[in-house]
């Protein structure tokens, strides 16, 4: 495995392939560029260079020499001291089932990854009636209405520039012969940065946090080089990869709305030995899924694109980074704290809550035990912290949340906590 480079390190090479990111993407043959581990003798090594990929590598002696990456001989041509290397690579998008040629993941389940699930479950089939099918991602919580939804790809909730906002997404995806519909389409993108989109769940069925396979989401993490990944998906099960590229550029062809130019994503290629054989790290079906740093199961990556090329060397993924998209769809992997119901009388009748419910402005004139100097003293700041966060939140059902509140996820109002407790201490 090549070992992780400095943070610095990598920042320096992003910053020396940004000089030339532009002009690299227009030449004939480019398929995308990243910062990642230079590959020698089809192996990963410690070394991190410019990566030029392109659909067919062609010799140096039948190119014009402004078309050369890099030199023939012993040294590489080099851009702001970093090595270029070219890789030979095409890319597609996720989204297209196929069926394994062999029976290990089958073998290895003991749940049918493409039938009907109660609860919801990340790692399983999902879609929009007009695609094939993909994979749920997870189930995230909505931070304004703390409701939970699905998680998954543009191209699987959506799939057409016709989408609309309410459209039924079916478990399992009709390819798998989903019928029944348990989530609504609330929001999707399609842009430079993500092919992500989320579907407010309807009640028809119970939802888990669970990732088939692999347990909980703890968080959000950022990917680095070198870090060990892991996902669960619809079609090849549980994969593990290694982040080999970061800081990607690459055009994909969604068809209907045309060809997207992404940038900004994250590359990754199976673990050692290399060149992979008869291991698949993602196919057609996994897209929508959640690739996650195995040390922590933190979420790194939304999977929507892998290699064209049917050859194992080729094999690889592409996935959007987690951060952005959490927040540019407003959820959390962790449940939101809400308001209990009973505070939905505050959006009906303000004025009552004003006087009553908005706990810190209400005067305590003997809070006894609660007190600073009583016995509860801790526990009554402490109710006092939760009750004004919670009589400032929304709602779990029911209210009008257009005022712009947002929930609070269990890791933040642990974070709030332990900072009251070691204000007191």
């Amino acid at each position: 495995m090549p070992k992780r480079p400095k943070n610095q390190e990598v920042d320096d090479a992003i910053e020396a392939l940004d000089s030339v990111r532009r002009d690299w993407l227009r030449r004939p043959g480019v398929t995308a560029v990243d910062v990642g581990f230079k590959i020698k003798n089809e192996e990963l090594t410690d070394t991190v260079a410019l990566r030029v990929h392109v659909g067919r590598k062609i010799p140096a002696s039948e190119l014009a020499k402004s078309e050369v990456f890099n030199e023939t001989g012993k040294t590489p041509k080099k851009v702001g001291g970093f090595p270029v290397d070219v890789i030979e690579a095409t890319y597609g998008p996720s989204n297209a089932p196929t069926v394994l040629d062999y029976d290990d993941v089958a073998a290895l389940e003991e749940v049918s990854r493409t039938t009907a699930l109660d609860p919801l479950i990340g790692g399983i089939s999902c879609g929009n009636p007009r695609i094939t099918a993909g994979t749920l991602g997870a189930i995230v919580f909505n931070r304004t209405t703390c409701k939970p939804m699905i998680l998954s790809n543009w191209h699987v909730l959506a799939g057409a520039s016709a989408a609309a906002v309410g459209e039924n997404i079916l478990q399992p995806g009709q390819y798998d012969g989903g019928s029944q519909a348990v989530a609504q389409l609330t929001k999707m993108v399609l842009d430079s940065r993500m092919d992500a989109a989320v579907a407010t769940l309807n009640g028809a069925r119970g939802h888990s946090q669970e990732i088939l396979g692999l347990g909980t989401i703890s968080g959000i993490d950022t990917p680095t080089l070198g870090m060990n990944v892991i996902k669960s998906g619809r079609t090849t099960a549980i994969t593990e990869g290694v982040v080999d590229g970061v800081s990607m550029s690459v055009s994909i062809n969604y068809g209907d709305p045309g060809v997207v130019a992404f940038s900004n994503q994250i590359h990754i290629v199976p673990r050692p030995p290399w060149p992979s054989v008869d291991y698949e790290v993602s196919k057609g079906g996994d897209s929508g899924s959640v690739w996650m740093n195995q040390s922590n199961n933190r979420a790194i990556g939304l999977h929507f694109a892998g290699e064209t090329d049917p050859s194992p060397t080729a094999e690889n993924a592409i996935c959007s980074p987690m951060g952005p998209i959490a927040t540019e769809l407003n959820f959390s992997f962790l449940p939101v704290l809400c308001r209990p119901p009973l505070f939905d009388i505050c959006d009906r009748y303000p004025w009552i809550c004003e006087g009553v419910f908005r706990w810190p402005r209400l005067p305590i004139p003997d809070p006894g035990p609660f007190g600073p100097r009583g016995p509860l003293g801790d526990l009554g700041g402490l109710l006092g912290l939760l009750g004004g966060l919670l009589g400032s939140q929304t709602t779990a059902g029911g209210c009008n949340c257009d005022h712009g509140a947002t929930g609070v996820d269990s890791e933040q109002l642990a974070q709030l906590v332990a900072a009251y407790l070691a204000q007191q201490s």
